[in-house]
């Protein structure tokens, strides 16, 4: 299980990500998914784009992002993966505080 916490204010974004999806047919699309949506949201972030004072980790299994700013690209991404989250219940997890 792919376990995604998420924590948006009004100006600070925070982004966990843990996990592999489970085995089956569907393990693939998940990983795919999620590892495009967070990637690109954390090296859009690093590259400059909008956000401020930027701390990341990119590692297999693992996707860690703090930043100042960017909060529509962060409720982009969240999107993305809340469909993803809809379509495979079993595989990707989304714990927003």
């Amino acid at each position: 299980m792919i376990t995604v916490y998420a924590d948006r204010g009004a100006e600070k974004c925070r982004l966990l990500v843990s996990g592999h999806a489970e085995e089956g047919a569907e393990r693939d699309i998940v990983c795919a998914g999620v590892s495009a949506l967070t990637g690109a949201m954390v090296l859009w972030a690093a590259k400059g784009g909008s956000c401020r004072r930027v701390r990341y980790q990119l590692e297999a299994g693992k996707v860690f992002l703090s930043c100042l700013g960017a909060t529509e690209s962060f409720d982009m991404m969240l999107a993305g993966l809340e469909a993803i989250a809809h379509r495979y219940p079993d595989h990707l997890c989304i714990r927003r505080s």
